[in-house]
């Protein structure tokens, strides 16, 4: 039987590498979104912090400058969170992006797998064919030549 050669292997090999590649962009994009996440999420527990700890100081009695002084520091926290959720925003943009270009990638993959299938089947098919004609033949020439 001969060997099945695909025409296709380069532009195979080629989208597999493609595929890997996205597959690799898509997981940091994601792992971005993971440590933005994070990162609000400390800034965010920073200010409740802040605000519990100036609660209970001004229960306790605290002087003007101290509850400015706090009040600009909350301020700022909340001026950074905002600052990164617009950053999150354009990450889980990148994200969303990454993962259609995987998707494209993984859907071209399979397209020449499927047209791999199809090719080793026609090639199946074509073996058998042949090596049925082969045995007819075989015994062909041996009832003719009794």
């Amino acid at each position: 039987m001969a060997k099945f050669k695909f025409s296709l292997k380069s532009v195979e090999k080629y989208r597999n590498i493609t595929l890997d590649e996205a597959k690799g962009k898509y997981a940091k994009a994601v792992a971005d979104v993971n440590t933005q996440n994070e990162l609000i999420a400390k800034v965010v527990a920073e200010l409740t912090e802040v605000n519990h700890e100036l609660n209970r100081r001004n229960s306790e009695g605290i002087t003007i400058l101290e509850y400015q002084g706090y009040k600009r520091y909350i301020k700022i926290l909340e001026t950074r969170i905002q600052e990164e959720e617009e950053k999150l925003y354009g990450l889980r943009n990148i994200e969303h992006r990454r993962h259609r270009e995987m998707i494209v990638a993984k859907t071209d993959v399979m397209s020449i797998e499927k047209l791999r299938e199809k090719n080793f089947e026609e090639f199946t098919k074509e073996e058998t064919k042949k090596e049925e004609l082969a045995i007819d033949e075989f015994v062909s020439n041996q009832v003719l030549g009794r």
